[in-house]
């Protein structure tokens, strides 16, 4: 038999289950507390004192209001629930207030106590620390906000060309991203001596209104361009590398400033933010710092390539003066204010004579030279809003505008003469030279575009050198036997065409890492019955102004895939391609594609096998038409190529929007390499975005060995010109291409 229960017993057994949950409670690894039903602490234990920081006494005077971030202690619905007996147990995670200040993260079980008769008595609570689980989290999102703000940012930078813009948007990019008080920029002045405010940001703190403007600290900022690094400040109490007096002045306590590199070698500016209490800038905040000053640096630079592309394409390398496409433009607009003010536009085309003859004697070279020298005299003798061009070799064109009297033409041409005529010093030789000038003129009211002016101007100075050269000549009606002359020849060319009587003739393309034949580019030629070979230059253009071009153009297509197709019955050039060049005409021409791929598809050719070229102004005069066109023949499988690129109005936004796969530099390029760094530095840029976007590079017009070194240091993947095989028919292309290999020394298959 049980011994009997007395209630000495009991009181007994009920001290010792006291003292064993006393010493679990208080040895217990984990916080805890108990907590009563108006939410005071009764009792806590030695881990949650130590968690938190605070004795006993503190914690159980202070309750859940002294560690509670937030006022009001626990008086949340669920609180309430357990307090009245409604449910038995919740948790939940929230912060609490170390005694140091700092916060510290808990993941907390609340759980009810009831007596014996089943009423609330009070609750057990147990706080395990989750801080370092939360700031991983807090870390973890912090970062994909700021790497979501990075793409956005880089994003902008690759459409944004207003800097303004971007330096905006670059300091709005780091106040929203970290929690800082100042974010600025400055600006290194171009002569490196000045720092100058560029854009910059405040936070709503009233210290920094009060104290600090939305620049940087000058002394913090060269501290960091003179290292070429990051400067992190922590406290600026403590900082000696630097007077901080400047931070202390305006409240500023720590603070990180990374220079921004800028287009060349020289900095452009330093970026940095600044907050206005000691902080210890971890690796994240200077990462994400330095990748955002990364980005505005990568934009700066795009842009000052895209400008230096703009320049180039609407500029001559060799004298910088403008092209033939900048002064066409601005010829258009000289036609229009000329009806406006009642006044005349004058033309002026301006030969240096026998310049030929420089070039053989003294070398390309010193003809080169002499252009150089001859342009900034020419641009002396003409008002600061007129238009000193160069067309290409020695042509040079003069566009005057306002003139109240035609004569004034006349003078000007009189002046040109002479300075041309003055002795330049070229290859150590007092060079005497004259030139020949053609004028055309536009009156107020004349019904003239800017094309016909300048060819105009062209007669005129074919009148001037068959005169004798050295004298300027106006066009007149007896120069219009030429037109006439040109129209027997548009008779003659569409003649031609309906008789089959134009030829195609084939130029391989060598693949420079191979060294050996790789494609080839189809060329048109047309041998007169009477007056013997005529150019291409003379008659394609003829062909384009007068509604021939279209058949001429698919007629070269036929003919030209037909011939690779019988090459590769043959057994010959069975990796190669075929390179057909499509005008502007035929761009705009909706159906061209269907009819190419029909053509493809008849033969039996892979799509990969055709390279159309087009030229960027091709492209321009019906945009839609022409871009769904190459779209549709990409899309399909044949290549494109940007044709003459560098001399038209190619730019950074034709790359983006056309499918390219190739880009021809043009000739002026190649032939200016020898002679000028700046052509060489424009062609390995050219080289090393066509490589970024996966373009390859043909060099065009390769007539020397040196030539033929440079472009291949450069970087170009392809090269065509003289120096590999003329023109050839198509019966002799098989001994050609042996030839070139075997000079060459082929190493294996390629293809362009």
């Amino acid at each position: 038999m049980d011994e009997a229960r007395t209630p000495e017993r009991e009181s007994g057994t009920l001290h010792e289950a006291e003292a064993r949950f006393r010493i679990a409670f208080e040895e217990a690894g984990i916080s805890m507390a108990i907590v009563g039903l108006d939410g005071a602490f009764l009792r806590v234990n030695r881990a949650l004192s130590e968690l938190l920081g605070y004795d006993e006494d503190a914690l159980l005077g202070g309750g859940f209001d002294l560690i509670h971030h937030d006022a009001g202690g626990p008086t949340s619905d669920n609180w309430r629930k357990l307090a009245t007996g409604v449910i038995e147990r919740y948790q939940f995670d929230r912060p609490y207030r170390h005694a140091d200040g700092r916060m510290v993260w808990g993941s907390t079980t609340l759980a009810l106590v009831r007596d014996s008769a089943g009423a609330p008595l009070y609750a057990i609570g147990q706080m395990q620390d989750i801080t370092a689980r939360k700031e991983a989290e807090e870390r973890a999102d912090r970062r994909a906000r700021q790497q979501s703000a990075l793409a956005r940012l880089s994003q902008l930078a690759l459409n944004e060309q207003d800097v303004c813009m971007l330096t905006r948007a670059t300091v709005a990019t780091i106040a929203a991203s970290l929690d800082v008080s100042l974010v600025g920029l400055t600006e290194v002045d171009a002569d490196g001596g000045g720092l100058t405010h560029v854009c910059g940001w405040r936070g709503d703190d009233a210290d920094a209104g009060a104290h600090a403007p939305d620049h940087l600290d000058e002394a913090h900022a060269r501290h960091a361009l003179d290292h070429g690094s990051a400067v992190v400040v922590q406290d600026a109490a403590d900082e000696t590398r630097f007077d901080v007096a400047g931070l202390a002045a305006r409240g500023l306590a720590s603070g990180i400033a990374i220079p921004v590199a800028g287009e060349g070698a020289a900095p452009y500016g330093v970026l940095g933010m600044y907050a206005t209490a000691p902080r210890a800038f971890d690796h994240d905040d200077l990462a994400f710092l330095s990748s955002v000053a990364n980005v505005l640096t990568g934009a700066l630079r795009r842009q000052a390539a895209e400008r230096g592309l703009r320049h180039q394409a609407l500029h001559d390398p060799l004298t910088q003066l403008p092209n033939r496409v900048l002064l066409l433009d601005r010829l258009r607009l000289a036609l229009a204010r000329r009806r406006r003010e009642n006044r005349w536009v004058a033309v002026l085309c301006l030969d240096v004579d026998d310049f030929k003859g420089v070039n053989d004697s003294l070398g390309h070279a010193a003809g080169d030279d002499l252009l150089r020298a001859l342009a900034p005299r020419l641009s002396e003798t003409l008002r600061p809003f007129d238009t000193l061009a160069r067309l290409g070799a020695d042509e040079f064109a003069i566009l005057l505008e306002g003139l109240d009297d035609p004569s004034e033409s006349v003078r000007v041409a009189q002046r040109l003469l002479n300075v041309v005529a003055q002795p330049l010093d070229v290859a150590g030789v007092a060079l005497r030279t004259t030139a020949s000038i053609g004028i055309a003129l536009a009156a107020p009211v004349a019904d003239v575009d800017g094309e016909d002016l300048l060819r105009d101007a062209n007669v005129a100075t074919y009148r001037a050198k068959r005169a004798g050269r050295g004298r300027a000549e106006l066009f007149d009606d007896a120069m219009r036997a030429d037109t006439v002359e040109r129209l027997a020849l548009t008779n003659d060319l569409r003649r031609a065409i309906e008789q089959n009587e134009l030829r195609v003739v084939y130029q391989p393309l060598v693949h420079l890492g191979r060294r050996q034949a790789s494609g080839f580019e189809a060329l048109v030629r047309w041998t007169h019955p009477e007056r013997g070979e005529i150019p291409p230059g003379r008659f394609i253009p003829l062909a384009e102004q007068h509604g021939l071009i279209e058949p001429l153009g698919e007629w070269v297509m036929r003919e030209a895939l037909t011939q690779l197709r019988r090459w590769h019955d043959d057994g010959f050039a069975l990796s190669m391609g075929m390179s057909v060049n499509v005008s502007r005409v035929q761009l705009s021409r909706p159906g061209l594609a269907l009819e190419i791929v029909a053509l493809l598809e008849e033969l039996e050719l892979a799509p990969d096998r055709l390279i159309v070229e087009v030229t960027e102004s091709a492209v321009m005069e019906d945009p839609d038409v022409a871009n769904a066109t190459l779209d549709a023949l990409s899309d399909y499988g044949v290549r494109i190529a940007l044709d003459d690129f560098g001399v038209g109005q190619s730019s950074l936004a034709c790359l983006r929007d056309l499918p390219l796969n190739a880009l021809k530099l043009d000739r002026q390029f190649i032939t200016s390499l020898a002679s000028s760094r700046e052509a060489a530095a424009i062609v390995r840029a050219v080289c090393d975005m066509a490589r970024t976007l996966r373009f390859v590079v043909v060099a065009e017009g390769v007539e020397t060995e040196a030539q033929w070194q440079v472009v291949e240091a450069l970087g170009c993947d392809f090269g065509q010109g003289f120096l590999y095989a003329r023109p050839t028919r198509p019966e002799d292309m098989r001994a050609t291409v042996a030839a070139i290999d075997a000079r060459l020394g082929g190493r294996g298959a390629a293809r362009v």
